[in-house]
């Protein structure tokens, strides 16, 4: 016999009305698109002299903003193979000077050649080469006035193809002795870091992200991601590995996160709002001299990247462009704004300009808290704001963790009806939760042999005690 439930109603809890509100400005819009443009000509000082050079990736130290380029032409003076500018005012982000220019007009490499490596290229054998370190990956300050930068080591033959050596890691740090901003470096003593055969870290683009520096490395144009404690940038074993799912000891357990890219830098940003605070921006392998420009929700990605802006040569128009490098501190994120900066070939320089993107028109969202709730009805509440998102009622909605489910519309009265139907639909889901434990209970009631008597079995018992009585 089914056993008999009593349509009593339930009284479920009522949902909470801690319900938190906010409004959210717009951010670039995605995919990208780009709908104007600041010129500001090449990073150079009208003061100085004009010099071909290339890479002009820059980071900060010590509350200044430096460029840091490959090798640098300083016309009959010589060539140096990496040099540095700092930014006296970054209000004009494309004027930069050298802090150590010589009265000749040269300016010495901020990483230099050591005794040992002169005595060598010295040798007949290595006549008309010349050993140069260049450092794609910028500078990850990891206290006040000290970074470290990974550094290329090449051995270059004209007529020859470069020779890559490895990766080594330099020190670098202010000069005590000087106030106008003068650098110093010293090469790690240990030798290389990584080798040809392994993936270059550092050497792509680095980034300190609290007390870890992360590390983006290339075997040809996959890249590839590595991180290590911010104190200890000089001791192999400390590096892990990304295989996809963590981080490991094991370098060749490591996986891509990026294929086909020549150059290019990561950094954190409020440019695409916070759901995706991870920006990429740098140039392919394919020499079509076009600034890309990602996003992603970790660092370890997924990445999605966009072409957004053809770039343009001044000097070397002919040519293609390369080394495409963004510079975060030299817009504003919040409008839109995204400055970036290419390299010429030989005879040209670094040329830098201020891209401003279209923008969406912010959001106003309400967090509603779950945590109180099974997760039976956690679900039912995110179901029917998935229901409410595929009708184009909501623009976004997101179960941030088990305990808060957030939703988004352009519209602050979608928000409110939106909670006042997903709070609906929590009652109901309560509801049903709270009759299927009474017929759980009731089934095992039914197993356990314990069944409800029937009219018939009621009025007889009743008679019963009646005769007992008397």
């Amino acid at each position: 016999m089914v056993p008999f439930l009593s349509p009593k109603k339930a009284t479920p809890p009522s949902p909470t009305a801690l319900v938190a509100y906010g409004y959210e400005p717009g951010h670039a819009k995605w995919p990208p698109k780009v709908i104007d443009e600041t010129r500001l000509g090449y990073v150079h000082a009208q003061s100085q002299h004009f010099y071909s050079r290339d890479i002009g990736r820059s980071s900060e130290l010590a509350g200044r903003v430096y460029y840091f380029f490959g090798d640098t032409f300083c016309n009959n003076a010589g060539v140096s193979s990496n040099t540095y500018q700092v930014v006296p005012d970054t209000g004009m982000p494309a004027q930069a000077v050298y802090p150590d220019m010589d009265p000749n007009g040269f300016v010495p490499p901020l990483i230099d050649i050591t005794s040992e490596e002169r005595a060598e290229m010295q040798l007949p054998e290595n006549e008309g080469k010349r050993l140069v370190f260049w450092s794609f990956g910028g500078l990850v300050e990891v206290s006040p006035g000290l970074g470290w930068t990974w550094y290329q080591k090449f051995l270059i033959h004209p007529g020859n193809p470069d020779k890559l050596v490895g990766v080594g890691v330099a020190r670098i740090s202010l000069d005590k002795d000087k106030v106008d901003g003068t650098l110093s470096a010293a090469r790690m003593p240990d030798g290389l870091m990584f080798y040809p055969v392994e993936p270059l870290f550092g050497s792509f683009s680095s980034l300190l992200v609290g007390d870890e520096v992360y590390l983006w490395g290339q075997i040809d144009a996959d890249v590839f991601l590595a991180r290590v404690p911010k104190g200890n940038c000089q001791q192999r074993h400390m590096y892990q590995y990304w295989n996809g799912k963590e981080y490991v000891s094991d370098i060749t357990q490591v996986k891509t996160v990026l294929q086909d890219f020549q150059q290019g830098q990561f950094f954190q940003s409020d440019l695409f709002g916070p759901r995706f605070p991870w920006v990429f921006v740098g140039v392919t392998k394919y020499g079509d001299s076009k600034v890309m420009l990602g996003k992603a929700p970790r660092l370890e990605g997924p990445w999605d990247v966009h072409p957004i802006f053809e770039t343009y040569g001044i000097i070397r128009p002919d040519a293609f462009r390369y080394c495409i490098y963004p510079h975060p501190w030299g817009a504003n994120a919040a409008e839109g704004q995204l400055m970036v900066s290419w390299s010429e070939h030989w005879h040209g320089g670094v040329i830098a300009t201020k891209l401003h993107l279209e923008k969406d028109s912010g959001v106003h969202w309400a967090q509603i808290p779950l945590g109180s709730y099974t997760d039976h009805v956690r679900f039912a509440a995110q179901t029917k704001a998935m229901e409410l998102l595929t009708k184009s009622y909501l623009q976004f909605t997101e179960l941030t963790d088990p305990h808060r489910l957030r939703i988004e519309a352009t519209d602050l009265t979608a928000i409110e009806e939106g909670i006042a139907t997903i709070k609906q639909h929590i009652r109901l889901a309560i509801r049903r939760e709270m009759n299927g434990a009474r017929w759980e209970e009731a089934q095992a009631d039914l197993a356990r042999g314990r069944r409800r008597p029937s009219l018939g079995q009621r009025i007889g018992n009743i008679f019963s005690g009646l005769r007992d009585r008397l």
